[in-house]
């Protein structure tokens, strides 16, 4: 094996000198080979390198979100210390031949990594540096146009980690311009992935009134991350996510006619109004994408099950417009209604813009394809008859249209439509396309009459306090060492929105009951009560609760012990008698999973005036 190595390295230096030191190393320890073989890559490392693919935007760990989570960061590949993760960088080719590849890498040791592009493999020993350099890797061939990976596995190291890489490096002038990769520019939405679209034809002159969609999701289909949206309007969309390894969501949500990334400056004649919700149905606002009012139901449906939704649209007050979604499930075995909301400033008086979309929302989950097959539209219109829908538009988002990622796809099989993307497969369909399914000419047999009627529930006739300028005055403990991700402190009681809570301390740190939080009203103020919502997962809800209050923040007055349901819903304790006080205290005693652990919410004192 070395004798092999040192007749590589006299076709390398054509010096007389080197060759009789090469000739000599024969008889050397193992220690001298590692010498040559160090020497050998700074030789070549003279290579031309014209492509550097980020690992940041373009690498994630095979088949593992959290690894993805934990190891790809800002800067590239960081606390890489497992050898069962796997790291694979993509990139597209738009050419054949040979390429070379190298990496720009920093090692606190010894490393070797096996690198792999296609059916070929190398075993590569790297020494430390201190800081990042290029490394060559070698001479592999790219067989085909499309999506290509390096994989990373690492093998042996002296180091805490298989090092620090920031960017795999790729070819010679004659691939400058034929590898394409997601820049800095596009990390999240490149690491997202495209997202694809059917714009459905609806029938001509009819008013819209109801839309009807079945979706499957084939199974192995459904990674984290993924929205399965089935009824989309002009004004919103509906259909099922899968949220985490543990939570599934059907998701109904309806945008203001106000143009605004946040929710609390949407005028209040501008709200999107709630009109009534299901059973088990959380109800809220959202931002960031446009705002609005949303509602979701925790539902883990499954793949390769068929889903029915349906939607209503019409209007019936002056300048809005109503709309309601109801959601059919086998194991539920009857039509389930999600939410009614009213949209002031409405587009249309029926429903218009039909549309379904696949998105993935998990950029950790980028690499991982996803499909979905939508069957049987319909609509229902004023007319009273029900008008088959068979053809549709398949489009794609800006980053496909940008061509940062390619891996979307669309169009029909047989009387189905289907969608697909991410994964970074290579048989990308061109958008912009009309499909048509064959017809099934069998309507929905949907019974209006049976469907449960949305209704508010009762107002109690609370008028909540402003809380924008309250501040949490101290707390026995709270979640900020991101175990709850970007939520579990205190102040996120006041917030006002229910996605967000507080949590007791559990990351790395414990915290034992009673817990509590001081409120810090600015100013005396008169309270008739106190609202409260519990977190809406129901994890670590919230059975005994005591409250006081207090003018100075030393002096307190119990207003006494009260017992909280396990319930999603608004739960409002009325104090009786009016009572006027600048700081209160929450106090949980004990939490109805029976941890040491308790989660609230929204925390919201009101009057009765």
């Amino acid at each position: 094996m070395i004798v092999v190595k040192m007749i590589k390295k006299i076709k390398i230096f054509r010096s007389a000198g080197i060759i009789l030191f090469l000739l000599f190393g024969i008889a050397c320890s193992s220690g001298c080979d590692e010498d040559l073989t160090q020497k050998s890559q700074d030789t070549l490392s003279d290579i031309d390198f014209v492509v550097s693919v980020p690992c940041e935007g373009n690498s994630w760990v095979y088949n593992n979100l959290n690894s993805t989570n934990n190891i790809v960061k800002e800067g590239g590949i960081m606390n890489w210390s497992n050898p069962s993760d796997k790291i694979r960088t993509y990139f597209y080719a738009e050419s054949t031949g040979n390429i070379e590849v190298g990496i720009k890498a920093k090692f606190n040791g010894t490393t070797k990594l096996k690198v792999t592009l296609g059916d070929e493999m190398k075993e590569v020993t790297f020494n430390a540096s201190e800081q990042l350099k290029e490394y060559p890797v070698g001479s592999f061939s790219v067989h085909q146009k499309g999506y290509h990976y390096i994989e990373l596995e690492g093998l042996q190291r002296e180091g805490s980690s298989f090092g620090e890489i920031s960017n795999i490096l790729l070819g010679d002038q004659q691939w400058r311009s034929k590898i394409t990769y997601i820049d800095k520019d596009w990390f999240y939405w490149g690491r997202r992935g495209p997202s694809v679209h059917l714009k459905f034809d609806e029938p001509v002159n009819k008013n819209i009134v109801w839309f009807y969609n079945e979706i499957t999701i084939p199974e192995g289909s459904d990674p984290v991350g993924s929205y399965f949206m089935a009824n989309g309007f002009s004004s919103g969309y509906f259909g099922i996510q899968v949220n985490s390894e543990t939570e599934r969501r059907v998701l109904f949500s309806v945008w203001s006619a106000y143009d605004t990334q946040n929710p609390n400056q949407i005028p209040e004649k501008y709200k999107v109004k709630p009109l009534g919700h299901g059973e088990d149905v959380r109800v809220g606002e959202f931002g960031n994408e446009g705002s609005g009012a949303q509602s979701y139901m925790l539902f883990n449906w499954k793949a390769g099950t068929t889903y029915r939704f349906l939607l209503k649209g019409e209007s019936l007050e002056d300048n809005s417009i109503d709309y309601t979604a109801y959601f059919y499930a086998p194991e539920l075995g009857k039509w389930k209604l999600i939410a009614s909301f009213r949209r002031p400033y409405p587009k249309s008086k029926h429903l218009t813009d039909l549309y379904s979309f696949l998105e993935n929302f998990e950029p950790s989950a980028g690499d991982i394809s996803r499909k979905v097959n939508y069957s049987n539209q319909w609509v229902y219109a004023t007319d009273g008859n029900w008008h088959e829908i068979t053809s549709a538009k398949f489009t794609i988002d800006n980053t496909g249209a940008s061509g940062i990622r390619l891996d979307y796809d669309g169009g029909v099989k047989g009387n189905n439509f289907y969608l697909r993307n991410c994964g970074f497969f290579k048989d990308n369909q061109s958008p912009d396309l009309n499909f048509s399914r064959t017809s099934a000419g069998i309507p929905p047999d949907v019974d209006f009459t049976q469907l449960e009627v949305p209704t508010l529930q009762e107002d109690s006739g609370a008028l909540l306090l402003d809380r924008s300028n309250w501040s949490i005055s101290s707390y026995s403990t709270q979640e900020d060492q991101g175990g709850e991700g970007d939520t579990g402190r205190a102040k996120d009681v006041l917030d006002c929105k229910l996605d967000t809570y507080w949590h007791s301390c559990w990351s790395g740190c414990t915290a034992v009951p009673p817990h509590s939080i001081v409120v810090d009203m600015k100013q005396i103020q008169k309270v008739d009560g106190f609202r409260f919502n519990q977190r809406q997962s129901l994890s670590r809800a919230v059975k005994s609760i005591e409250l006081q209050i207090s003018n100075d923040n030393k002096n307190w007055e119990s207003l006494g012990e009260f017992n909280l349901q396990n319930s999603i819903h608004n739960q409002d304790i009325d104090l009786g008698n009016s009572k006027e006080f600048r700081y209160f205290k929450f106090i949980a005693r004990s939490a109805y999973d029976g941890t040491d652990h308790a989660a609230m919410a929204e925390i919201a004192p009101y009057t009765l005036d």
